[in-house]
């Protein structure tokens, strides 16, 4: 009896179970079948109760308005709740098997793989997502327009902040249309400097997403198109309406404003240049203005520009607006519909949906109760972030100073350390929002949770307490959030290096060897930045096989040569790295005095090159390389070579240092100054063509013109052949005590054409000749047959022009230099019908200042440009040359001599 009576409670409870709605907790299953393949069936008298309550609960599709019409959807529910009791009538059957396994494999919105949520999830047709919409590197795809901020600007592409602290990259022939239509690229290269500006708002679109391999770590790269074709595809003059704001770009100036291009051909649009309040703008720049009046008769629509206009205008709800026509940057009024767990859901324009993140709120700090601030029905403004036509998911941020349409600002940089940073909110499983005590005002910071600690921490509720403050360091910034990345780890705050701007040069830092290629080491500081080691600072000596100098994983200790656009190079000679003397690396730190170490990076007939760190160089002449008698520098030194050296003279405004080799300074007793006057000494160490070059005191140098050998130049002729180096004079009189280095200007003249070539640097007249003014000229590619050579002479404000035909004329230049230390020289051609199909091209040298300019002389005269840095002479219509040299102040001086240089 006991056992029947059990039998009869199990069949009752099974009724009661069947009679009772079952609740399952995942959404309803989408339809993809036509309701014409199912039978009609009459709908049930009384609906389950779980789905009374859904229906309480509206639809709100991500993007759109329902698809089915009311009797539609009550034929479907009915269909829905037939097959679910179908369902559960067939687990019974199959011992409860089927319903184990859909649930072992049911998925929600909250599911826990992606703590912040994802962008893509299964349709929210009557449950609402648990987490906002999202993008990252996984789920963007091609043709999503974003919202993003520059952050760089380079001659080929530009760098935008987008959403989700994600960067992206657009290539100088995406940022406009007006590049595609001219077919410049020279243009385009130019570009992106002219008509953008870090910190400026843009919306792009993504045209793909692949791989970035300079990176080498199979990083996603993003690259973008700001192509106003792109971004406003399909659209027509009549979707066009007053008060709407749009992107366009200027196609032409004119007198009274700009021609403005949408990227369609259908219409066009002019701006006034009254709206620009007095600003000018450049062909191809991105303006927002709002649309105050439409010419349907010419398709043009007219703008205006002004900021608190264009900040100000939100876009109507007006009738037939697709998804397809909704831009980034678009203002609209939004509708709390609910919170979810990183943000809220808002509706706007009847018919969209979108979602705004925790990190796109009002409020740059928001507290763990900042859902209350967000009711239900609530009004606000927002803009929008992203939008995803292929999903029809749409982002949006309600951000104070992005709602305003400008940037939020940014009072911190990579790599500060603010010791009490106060926590706002913490997030569990996820990370820490701080406030950081920044100036002028407190700036938000996040820190995730796999920044924490080293280690790891196991307890983030009870090691982190909201009020409580933390030591962090900035590992980054999200631009477009305006909010800053940091960690919280021990290691980031040791060591010299985190970032590039940590770098300085002539730090020491020790590294470890990533790579060996031909061109050197790439090496990585322990903070993870990168650097390299160029193939002549791998070693003191030339090295063959780099490969075995340096061994890939070996910690080695090196010092930084220079950091340019995050870019270091850093040496690891000994000589170098181990150097006790003063670092110099700017052109002020070069006193008079001054030793430090440096490389030689060139060695020439007059002298040695030598680099410092930072790019800084000089000169060291001939004279100060401690040279015996006869040596050349070539024979002495080679490039590359770690010279210890001595600042003789600097000028940081011209980025010229004169440097000796001799690292004590030379003797100034009295005994050893040549006095003007005086009788000294002197041992031949060369002899040049129109000079003799003598040491006097064993360590001054001097030099002897040929026509002061002797009284008579026949004797003085004799003389000089037979001299030799080592033979020493027992007299000899001082006529100018020092010699001092000058600079001298070439100038080419063919004609009435005036045109600067060139300069050569640390000229002293112990080597001046007339020879040598030719040997310089052919080293910048002149052909000086039949030419004459001439110098401009200064005397406070009179000027004057001397020929130089001999040795004699060359000397008397160069001794009489003037303070500016510098001399103009120019080659004249004899005759004009000789040159009359040259010209001159001028590329600079490779060291900059010092090196000789290369110049060539290539056919066509027509084609001489007047390319002097310094003086620009108009050439006047009577072919006065003279006038255009010295200026026009002597027109009736020295006829004679006039009439001689232009012959």
């Amino acid at each position: 009896m006991a056992a029947r009576r059990e039998e009869k409670e199990e069949e009752e409870k099974k009724k009661l179970q069947k009679r009772k709605p079952i609740d399952v907790g995942k959404p309803q299953k989408s339809f993809k079948k036509s309701m014409k393949d199912y039978p009609a069936r009459p709908a049930p008298a009384e609906p389950s109760a779980s789905l009374v309550l859904q229906d309480d609960d509206p639809d709100f599709p991500r993007g759109g308005g329902r698809l089915l019409s009311k009797k539609e959807e009550a034929e479907a529910r009915a269909e829905a709740e037939e097959e679910f009791d179908r369902e559960q009538r067939l687990s019974k059957k199959g011992g409860g098997k089927g319903m184990g396994k859909k649930k072992g494999n049911k998925k929600l919105f909250g599911d826990d793989e992606d703590d912040l949520g994802f962008l893509f999830g299964e349709g929210v047709t009557g449950k609402l997502p648990k987490y906002v919409n999202r993008i990252t590197l996984k789920n963007i795809s091609p043709n999503m327009k974003l919202w993003g901020v520059i952050t760089e600007v380079n001659s080929k592409d530009l760098v935008v902040s987008l959403p989700g602290g994600l960067r992206g990259f657009v290539r100088s022939e995406e940022v406009a249309d007006i590049v595609l239509n001219n077919g410049s690229q020279d243009a385009g290269s130019n570009l992106p400097f002219r008509i953008f500006h870090v910190g400026q708002l843009v919306p792009g679109i993504v045209l793909e997403v692949d791989d970035d391999k300079r990176d080498g770590k199979g990083n996603k790269r993003i690259l973008l198109s700001l192509r106003l074709s792109l971004l406003y595809k399909g659209l027509t003059l009549e979707a066009v309406q007053d008060g709407m704001v749009l992107t366009a770009q200027v196609k032409s100036i004119e007198d009274h404003g700009y021609i403005l291009h949408f990227g369609v051909f259908s219409f066009s649009g002019f701006l006034p240049r009254s709206c620009l309040d007095g600003g000018k703008a450049t062909v191809g720049q991105l303006i927002q203005g709002v649309v105050k009046s439409i010419d349907k008769a010419r398709a043009v629509v007219h703008l205006d520009s002004d900021p608190d206009l264009v900040s100000k205008s939100v876009i109507k709800d007006l009738k037939g607006l697709s998804i397809d026509q909704l831009v980034p940057g678009m203002m609209v009024n939004v509708r709390v519909h609910s919170t979810l767990e990183n943000g809220i859901m808002l509706s706007f324009l009847t018919y969209f949906t979108g979602t705004a993140d925790v990190f796109h709120l009002q409020d740059y700090f928001p507290s763990s109760s900042w859902k209350d601030d967000y009711k239900h029905n609530k009004k606000v403004t927002a803009r929008i972030l992203f939008i995803d036509p292929t999903t029809r998911a749409v982002g949006l941020t309600l951000n104070s100073d992005l709602v305003l349409n400008k940037p939020p600002p940014c009072f911190v940089k990579t790599g500060d350390i603010y010791e009490q940073s106060r926590i706002v909110r913490v997030d569990k499983g996820i990370g820490l929002h701080l406030e950081i005590p920044s100036s002028p005002k407190p700036f938000p910071a996040y820190v995730h949770m796999m920044d924490f600690a080293d280690e790891g921490v196991s307890k983030v509720g009870k090691t982190f307490k909201e009020g409580g403050h933390v030591r962090v360091r900035i590992l980054g910034m999200r631009h477009l959030e305006g909010i800053a990345m940091g960690t919280l780890k021990a290691s980031a705050f040791e060591g010299s290096v985190f970032t590039h701007s940590d770098v300085k040069p002539g730090m020491l830092v020790k590294a470890k060897v990533l790579a060996v290629e031909n061109f050197g080491a790439i090496v990585q500081f322990s903070s993870g930045v990168k650097a390299l080691c160029p193939l002549p600072h791998m070693s003191e000596f030339d090295i063959v096989k780099p490969d075995k100098k340096f061994k890939v994983g070996a910690e080695l200790l090196f010092r930084v040569l220079g950091c340019k656009s995050k870019r270091i190079t850093v040496t690891h000679k000994k000589s170098l790295v181990k150097s006790k003397l003063s670092v110099l690396s700017s052109y002020a730190d070069a006193t008079e005095g001054l030793i430090a170490h440096g490389w030689i990076t060139k060695i020439e007939k007059h002298g040695c090159f030598v680099r410092f760190y930072n790019g800084v160089h000089g000169f060291a002449h001939r004279s100060e390389l401690r040279l015996d008698p006869g040596s050349e520098p070539d024979a002495v030194y080679h490039a590359g070579q770690v010279v210890k050296c001595r600042v003789i003279s600097s000028v940081p405004a011209s980025r010229k240092i004169n440097l000796s080799f001799f690292i004590s300074p030379k003797r100034t007793s009295e005994d050893d100054v040549c006095k003007l006057g005086s009788l000294v000494s002197g041992v031949v160490e060369r002899l040049t063509p129109g000079a003799v070059v003598v040491h006097v005191h064993s360590h001054l140098k001097g030099t002897i013109a040929n026509e002061h050998l002797a009284d008579h130049l026949g004797q003085a002729t004799i003389l000089k052949s037979l001299l030799r180096p080592g033979y020493e004079f027992d007299q000899l009189l001082v006529l100018v005590p020092i010699i001092e280095l000058f600079t001298i200007r070439m100038h080419y003249v063919v004609g009435a054409v005036k045109s600067f070539v060139g300069h050569v640097d640390y000229c002293s007249a112990d080597q001046m000749s007339r020879l040598e003014l030719i040997s310089m000229a052919k080293e910048f590619g002149l052909d000086i047959d039949r030419c004459t050579i001439w110098w401009l002479v200064v005397f406070g404000e009179v000027q004057d022009l001397k020929e130089i035909k001999t040795d004699s004329d060359a000397l008397s230049m160069a001794l009489s230099v003037g303070a500016t230390k510098e001399v103009n020289v120019y080659i004249k051609y004899a005759r004009s019908d000789c040159a009359q199909h040259e010209t001159i091209h001028h590329d600079e040298g490779e060291d900059g200042d010092g090196d000789n300019n290369q110049v060539g002389v290539d056919q066509g005269y027509k084609d001489v440009e007047a390319e002097e840095e310094e003086e620009d002479a108009d050439v006047g219509q009577d072919g006065d040359l003279q006038g255009i040299l010295l200026g026009k102040k002597i027109k009736d001086k020295a006829m004679d001599e006039e009439n001689e240089f232009y012959d």
